[in-house]
Formats: C-alpha cells, structure tokens, sequence
C-alpha cells in the first residue's frame, strides 16, 4: 500500500501561518508549529472538515480555530490542545458525535478555551486537566467528566409553541467555567444532580476521577465524593474491573482518596462474587489481587480436633 504523507496548504496571516487545507491527515494527525519557519496561528475554515481523522495534536502557538473546521469528522474522538489564548470560530464540531476525550495542557494561568470544547459538543466527553509540576514536567492535575446531555423540542400543538426539554446533567456541568478558566468548585457542587439524575456507575466514575486526580478538591466535596462511593462500594467495584487503572487505585485508597482500601468495606460474599467475576472474564492480574485480598482480608479457620 502507498504511504500518503500529509501536506498543509497555508497562507501567511498577520506574521503566522494560516492553515487552509490539510490533505491526508491520517488516523493521527500532528499539525507542527512552524510551517516555513512561520508559527501556525491559524486552522482555517474547514481546513480538516469531513477527513477520516481520529486524533488531533493542535499546536502551542495556535491562536484561532476557524469555522467549521473540523465539521463532519465522524472518526474524530480526541483532541489535544493547549491553553492560553484561542478563539474558536462557530460550529468547530458540528458533527463530531465520536468525539470522546480532551487533552488540555495547561499553563499556570489556567485560562484555556476548554469552555468552548465541551459546550460544542454535547456528548459525554473525558478532560485530561495537565499542567505543569515544580520541575516543570507536565501531569494530570484533574481528570473532569461532562456528561451527556440533549435538547428535545416538544410541540404544543394548540398553543403553536415548541416546548425545549433538556435531558442529563451534562448542560450544568458546561457552566463551571469563568473567566476562561475551570470553577472546580461549581463543577464539585454539580454532584447531587448527578447522583439524582444518571446512573450509579455514571456517577461513581466522576467521583472516582475527581479523588484520582484532586486539583481544586476542597474538602466538603472530598467528602461526598467519598461518602458517595461506600454507599455503592459492589457496583463500583464491579465496574471498575475492566478498568485497570480505576481498580488498582480503589484497592490502593480509601473512601477519601487517602492510603488505604475502599475495598476494606466489602462483605466476604461481594468479595467472592467479584472475584468469581474476573475470573470469568479472564482477569489474571484482578483475579490475583483479589485472590490477595480475600486471603488477608478473610483467612481460613484453622481445624482443631480433639482427642
């Protein structure tokens, strides 16, 4: 098969490169920084509409996302981006319904344009929150879930009005945000709605990411979350065992994302039943951590006999 390398059709604008077009952008594309030793300020309109594109790299020194300009990527489900500085012209993602998940590196001002990500897009989206440590290495300060969430219009014939219908939680969790940047505390206030309106796993996930990660926890907030999770340790044990990552971190962290084990509060038969779980779904590693648990956890009665 022939290799298509990607090429960039791009203009000079304002000292930077605008990108107008991008021509075989591959499953992953990297968009660079320089193009002719021009920063790349710009995506142009529709510069990546309708590609087969799945993942995006967006560059540092980008400063505008043109209109439309990944309309109708039907693959798209990650994008990476940087903070600071970004305009994003209209409808960026319309029609980007695999998007999925958000890589923000962020710089120490923390204002980005992750706002206008997830309200452009509706679906349930995973934000990897970066930024960067005291030895200026970046890592994952937050992890932040926005659910799903969709308008439905409803006629009322009668009166010839339409009636819009909001579903899930997701439209609250898009206004935590305020000058540019994230308002972790109305974002952890958004929980009771959560807890209210979606499913357990739905809502144990955004717990779970929030003690993971706890960039901007505050302490009431821990506590919920926390609170939250021993009241439904099985369910979310149970759906945690595909994920190896979540469950290695719950065997490892108590309730309130300290040392310790949330798994200290399941029952012997919650126990087993987990482990009877991975077992049949061929969890080696889960199934052994399990099996370690359970041997300390709940040791076998030695005999005694009399004679």
């Amino acid at each position: 098969m022939e290799h298509m390398e990607v090429q960039f059709d791009f203009v000079e604008k304002n000292g930077g490169a605008c990108v107008t077009k991008i021509f075989s952008p591959g499953a992953a594309c990297v968009i660079p920084e320089t193009l002719s030793g021009l920063p790349v300020t710009e995506l142009g309109d529709k510069a990546l509409a309708q590609t087969g594109v799945e993942e995006v790299f967006l560059p540092r020194t980008l400063r505008r996302l043109g209109r439309y300009c990944f309309y109708g990527c039907e693959r798209l489900s990650h994008i990476h981006f940087y903070g600071g500085p970004l305009e994003t012209g209209g409808g960026f993602l319309t029609a980007c319904g695999c998007l999925r998940e958000l890589t923000a590196h962020m710089d120490p001002s923390e204002r980005s344009a992750l706002r206008d990500f997830v309200t452009e897009a509706s679906g349930r989206l995973l934000v990897h929150y970066l930024l960067p440590g005291p030895d200026g290495e970046e890592h994952e300060a937050a992890r932040l879930l926005f659910p799903v969430y969709y308008d439905e219009a409803v006629e009322n014939t009668p009166a010839r009005i339409t009636v819009s219908n909001i579903h899930g939680t997701g439209q609250k969790y898009r206004y935590c945000f305020e000058d540019k940047r994230v308002r972790f505390d109305k974002y952890d206030r958004l929980f009771v709605y959560e807890t209210a309106e979606e499913s357990v796993t739905a809502a144990a996930e955004i717990a779970v990411s929030r003690l993971m990660y706890p960039h901007g926890l505050w302490a009431e907030a821990r506590s919920a979350y926390g609170d939250f999770l021993k009241e439904h340790r099985r369910e979310v044990f149970l759906d945690s065992l595909g994920k190896m990552e979540v469950f290695k971190w719950l065997m490892a962290h108590g309730p309130d994302g300290e040392p310790g084990s949330l798994a200290d509060g399941l029952p012997r038969e919650e126990t087993e039943t987990l482990l009877l779980e991975a077992s049949r779904r061929k969890m080696g590693e889960i199934s052994g951590m399990l099996m370690e648990f359970k041997y300390h956890k709940f040791p076998e009665k030695k005999k005694k006999f009399e004679f």
